[in-house]
Order: structure tokens, then C-alpha cells, then sequence
């Protein structure tokens, strides 16, 4: 008798019936969305915010750490120290070799161009490391340093001869008065080489006084086979929190669970600690600068995504509410005449929900389709690149629809059932 009168329910009014469930249709797509803008952001923003720059700095322990006399910095007196290039292998190798990105060896360096003392900065330009089973990871200084912009074009690694393509950081080259194209006569601790100017670099930092050259070849100007000065490594990371603010701050006061946590997590900090412990006599650090301005943007985008859900969410409740609420108070008659025949509230108040439960699981249903589909549009359109499946999300929708309906049509049934009976049936 029971489900008769849901058929029979369902069955009346179907105009009001179809848009309750048009309701939680769109508003749950929209939700989806959202939620599955929201889960792709972190990593697509975090490979977009690489144009800041690398966010770890890699360099030798002796010249991580200041030493101080009599307020004067001896370090800069001593021996450069220098790491060993065959190293860097490691980094793909580690717990968080999917996170990094990128790593650029460089190779600070001082030679004469033209009878004038110059900096030499060698890097990887464009270099292929092998990744046990699996395609060789390509990295270097162009695909790092995506914020240089390079008038003229991009040197490569190889060089013919004693031939040296290379670029010149935008300050030198008004100082040189050289442009791309241009040859430079190099003389270097190692020996004479001609260098060709493949492009003027603008970097906004020390590489804007240096000439820039394949890490090879300046090992070679330098007698420095297979070292370098220091290494960026761009890696993708979750901003920190107050975990990995007390981890930095002490990292003897966390527990083995919070510790267990925190290195299971990649911050930036663990994510260093883990660079530090692959290449021998070397120290990580974390870029502040880079990796905290990533960080803010990332937290404000990801509760901004959250909020839009959040309040999508309230304004799908708020208008199922108000159809069924309009529904409702036209069957106030209808509800008071199954009390007096006998019906129990719970016995109303149950029929009514379960009309309410099969337009939202019909409206979550359809979302599960389409908000999936709404979602990977968006994340297409705004970053470009293809979307990952969220399976769960669709897995939700019907639920999310069932308590959307439940939630907007608690209140007014429960109206209904508490009006004067009487006083209805007479009008």
C-alpha cells in the first residue's frame, strides 16, 4: 500500500516533481565541479607557479653553513667547495622523485671576454636523466627557468669544436656591446674558446652580469670536470602548515606520529630533507621566498574553490526547499485527510521523504554525469591540460542529492503535520 501511494505521489504534479529534481541537478553538477576543480588545483597551480622559480637551493654543506670571525664572513676567503654532477641521478630515485620537477646544476665560474673579467655560469640547458623503467626525465634551465626571457633563441648543450653557444645575461651584453649572433673570444683558467651569442637572457638576478653557457662546456673553461657550484630544483609541494612550521622551528618536539606525518606529507622541507640525504657532502634548503608566495597562492585558491562549492551547496538547498515548500503547502489538505483516516505523522512524514529520496537520488544521479563532465571542461579551459577521473565524486552525487532533498523538505513536512487538522478539512 505503502509504495502505491509514492507511485501515485510521484506520479501527480510532475511539473513541480521535475523541477525539484532539475533543482538538485544543476546544483549538484555545479558542486562537482567545483569539487573537482578544487582536487586539481593544488597540482596545477603548483606546476603554473613554477615560473616563480625553483624552490629548493642545493649546494655543498660547507658552503651552506656561515662562518663568522670577528664579524667578517671567512667562507668567501676558502676554497669554493663543489659537488659531484653524477649525483643528481639520485634525485629521481628518492620517495618524492614523482614531486620534482626539475634540477639545473650550476657552475659559477670567472674568465676574461673581450680583455674585460666576467662571470661564467654554466647549467644544464636541456638534459635527459635516466629513470630506472620508465622514459629518461628531461630537465635543464629552460624548462625551469621559464620566467628568463631570452631575446634571440635558446643555446644548446652540444657544441661543435671549440665553438661555444651560449647567452649572455642582458647587463653584460650592453657592457660587451655584444648581440645574438656575435662571437666572444674567451680566455679561462683551462684555455682560450670562441663563444657565439645565441640570445641576450633577462633574468632579474645575478645571471644578467654572467655568460651563460652549457654546464659542460664551463666545466671544462674552469678544469672542473663533473662538479657544480650549486643546484635549483624545482619540486611539487603542499603548502606548509603548522606541522611543517613546528618541524622547522624544532624538529626534535614532534612525536613519531606527527614526525611520520610530516614526512609523508611533501612539504617543502621534507621534500629537501629527502634531496639532502641522495647527494653525499650536500644541503638543501628551502627557498622561502618562492616557496612561500606559492603557498599563499595555492591556500587562497583551494578555500576559494571550497567556498564556491560550499555556497553553491546552501543555494541548491535553499531553492529545493523552496519548491518543495510550495509543493507542500498545496497538499496540506492531502496530508491533513491521511491523519484522519488514521495515518500516523511518522507514516506522512516517511511517504513524503521518500518522494523527496527518488528526486534526489534521480537529480544526483544525472549530476554524477554531468557535474564530472562540467568539471574537466573547467579544468581544461582555465589550465589547459588534461583533467584526472575523480570516480568518487560521482559515487557522492546521489548521496549529496538524497541529503540536499531530505535537508529542504524536513521543515515544511513537519509544518504540515502539525497544522489543526480540523480546522484544514473544514477550509
Amino acid at each position: 500500500m505503502f509504495f502505491r501511494l509514492l507511485a501515485n505521489s510521484l506520479a501527480r504534479r510532475m511539473t513541480r516533481k521535475l523541477l525539484a529534481a532539475f533543482a538538485v541537478w544543476v546544483g549538484i553538477s555545479l558542486i562537482l565541479a567545483f569539487l573537482a576543480v578544487s582536487i586539481d588545483v593544488g597540482d596545477k597551480m603548483n606546476r603554473e607557479l613554477q615560473a616563480f622559480g625553483s624552490n629548493i637551493r642545493l649546494e655543498p654543506i660547507a658552503a651552506s653553513v656561515p662562518v663568522r670571525v670577528g664579524g667578517h664572513d671567512v667562507a668567501s676567503t676558502t676554497s669554493p667547495a663543489y659537488l659531484e654532477e653524477r649525483d643528481l641521478v639520485a634525485l629521481k630515485r628518492i620517495f618524492w622523485k614523482n614531486n620534482i620537477l626539475g634540477v639545473v646544476p650550476r657552475l659559477w665560474s670567472r674568465g676574461k671576454a673581450e680583455g674585460r673579467e666576467v662571470t661564467l655560469l654554466g647549467v644544464w640547458l636541456e638534459q635527459k636523466i635516466p629513470v630506472e623503467g620508465g622514459e629518461p626525465f628531461v630537465t635543464g634551465a629552460r624548462r625551469v627557468y621559464k620566467h628568463w626571457q631570452v631575446q634571440g633563441a635558446w643555446p644548446s648543450d652540444g657544441s661543435a669544436g671549440e665553438e661555444i653557444h651560449s647567452l649572455v645575461g642582458d647587463s653584460l651584453a650592453r657592457k660587451l656591446g655584444v648581440r645574438p649572433g656575435d662571437k666572444i673570444r674567451m680566455a679561462a683558467p683551462s684555455g682560450f674558446a670562441t663563444i657565439t651569442v645565441a640570445g641576450i637572457a633577462s633574468t632579474g638576478g645575478r645571471e644578467d652580469d654572467a655568460i651563460i653557457l652549457p654546464l659542460a662546456a664551463a666545466q671544462a673553461l674552469a678544469g672542473l670536470e663533473g662538479k657544480y657550484s650549486e643546484a635549483d630544483v624545482s619540486a611539487l609541494t603542499t603548502p606548509e602548515n603548522k606541522l611543517a612550521e613546528k618541524y622547522r622551528q624544532d624538529p626534535k618536539s614532534l612525536t613519531p606520529a606527527e614526525y611520520e606525518r610530516w614526512f609523508c606529507t611533501p612539504y617543502p622541507g621534507s621534500v629537501a630533507a629527502e634531496i639532502q640525504k641522495s647527494v653525499p657532502g650536500s644541503a638543501a634548503r628551502v627557498v622561502r621566498k618562492v616557496s612561500e608566495t606559492q603557498g599563499a597562492i595555492l591556500t587562497r585558491i583551494e578555500g576559494l574553490m571550497f567556498l564556491l562549492a560550499m555556497l553553491t551547496l546552501a543555494a541548491c538547498c535553499l531553492s529545493v526547499a523552496g519548491v518543495l515548500t510550495s509543493a507542500v503547502l498545496e497538499r496540506r489538505a492531502e496530508v491533513a485527510l491521511m491523519q484522519a483516516i488514521g495515518a500516523s505523522r511518522e507514516s506522512v512524514l516517511l511517504l513524503f521523504l521518500s518522494e523527496g529520496a527518488v528526486l534526489g537520488l534521480a537529480g544526483g544521479l544525472l549530476a554524477a554525469a554531468t557535474g564530472s563532465f562540467l568539471g574537466q571542461w573547467l579544468v581544461r579551459a582555465v589550465f589547459g591540460s588534461e583533467p584526472e577521473l575523480h570516480p568518487a565524486l560521482a559515487v557522492l552525487s546521489p548521496f549529496l542529492g538524497l541529503m540536499i532533498v531530505l535537508a529542504g523538505s524536513i521543515w515544511p513536512v513537519w509544518q504540515a503535520l502539525n497544522q489543526d487538522t480540523a480546522a484544514v478539512l473544514h477550509g
